[in-house]
């Protein structure tokens, strides 16, 4: 088949969307020609597969502008309108037997024989819907001929879809809320393939250096001042080490510079734009990992801020870090509670949570133990099986 995988733009810091894309694309092109439209101009295959730990021969990378999304056409003429916006992007599916949308925002109609949607997070909402879900009346009401064409509009948009999936029960259930439609849930591909080596006394969190505006941030100063608090405690000899991608901006860089100095005055360690085998060796090493995504952000009115699912929680279990991480978003359908992890609500928790960690070898071996067995749940190999074969289907 000639597949075409689409994915938004994401700024060149590489993180969750990319990586689902590349091991979507890499399953795919074993037997069928694949091309990854993307909207990074810098972004290489080379790059994108050396960041994934994937092999992406015989995968195209085509960079496409997608900085227009057709939302903002005229429309006097309602007919001229759909058209116009059903051709918006037709290029990226036309001529092609599977076309994949990976998305956060509003996807292009479908041209394709057979349409994929992956919801990653509905971050805007169908015509006249409010952000919590429900029609918006009172607008409803003022423009009612509107209201009905662009509710047709988008129901023939999302009709242009044969499959439809999102990649957590939380963004399942938001998905319907905000644009009507009910997915499947599949669980995005993750690597577990890490060996089981010594483990030492290191905290590890993994994410993206995202700046206010940027959707969810990843927290890493809070996290930052609960590892000074343990520290102040008493003289750890354990770790902390924040790694994650960071863009080229000199807003992006005053913000890492922040997160540096107060990592030195703890002695942490804030790493950006890790070589993705230096990555795979300190998750092996890591034996307790972070995350806190969402903490101070309320999850029924801005669920934008939370972790969608949690793909880099995924990997550490799989290497044998126990999970210290909030109860948020798509975290509590990865960890369980007591078992493979820890879920927490406030600071205070995770610094409990993970002193209890430090004190207990062998509680820690024995959730490291359940935490490998829990992520084998979203292998590769599940994907595959779960989605892709639906793709064929």
């Amino acid at each position: 088949m000639k597949v075409s995988i689409y994915i938004e733009a994401a700024g060149s810091a590489i993180g969750g969307l990319p990586v689902v894309a590349a091991l979507l694309a890499e399953a795919l092109a074993k037997d069928h020609h694949v091309d990854l439209f993307h909207g990074v101009p810098s972004l290489t295959a080379q790059q994108l597969a050396a960041a994934t730990g994937t092999d992406l021969n015989g995968v195209q990378l085509c960079y496409v502008d997608v900085s227009g999304n057709g939302q903002q056409l005229s429309r006097r003429n309602p007919l001229s309108h759909y058209r116009s916006s059903q051709q918006m992007f037709a290029e990226l599916s036309e001529g092609y037997d599977l076309f994949v949308a990976i998305v956060h925002a509003v996807p292009p109609f479908s041209h394709a024989k057979k349409g994929a949607l992956m919801v990653l997070f509905p971050t805007p909402t169908a015509p006249y819907v409010e952000p919590d879900g429900g029609v918006s009346l009172k607008l409803a009401l003022r423009h009612p001929g509107r209201y009905l064409y662009q509710n047709w509009v988008w129901k023939k948009r999302m009709d242009s879809y044969e499959v439809k999936t999102a990649i957590s029960d939380f963004s399942r259930r938001w998905t319907q809320k905000r644009w009507g439609i009910d997915c499947q849930l599949v669980y995005p591909p993750v690597n577990t393939a890490f060996r089981e080596v010594e483990k030492d006394k290191i905290i590890l969190s993994v994410g993206r250096f995202a700046i206010e505006g940027e959707g969810h941030t990843k927290k890493q100063k809070e996290m930052l001042d609960t590892y000074h608090r343990l520290n102040g405690e008493r003289s750890l000899d354990w770790e902390y080490f924040s790694v994650g991608g960071l863009n080229a901006t000199a807003e992006h860089e005053a913000f890492f510079k922040k997160l540096s100095d107060l990592a030195a005055a703890s002695g942490a360690h804030v790493v950006a734009n890790i070589d993705r085998n230096e990555l795979t060796r300190l998750y092996e090493r890591a034996s307790i990992f972070w995350h806190a995504a969402g903490y101070g952000e309320d999850d029924k009115t801005r669920p934008i801020f939370m972790e969608h699912f949690g793909i880099s929680t995924v990997e550490a279990m799989a290497a044998g870090c126990v999970p210290v991480v909030i109860n948020k978003g798509g975290q509590p359908e990865i960890v369980e509670h007591g078992v493979s992890g820890f879920l927490w609500e406030t600071l205070d928790e995770l610094k409990n949570y993970t002193t209890r960690l430090i004190n207990d070898d062998e509680l820690r071996a024995k959730m490291a133990h359940a935490a490998r067995k829990r992520a084998q749940m979203f292998s590769r190999e599940k994907f595959v099986a779960n989605f892709v074969g639906r793709l064929l289907e």
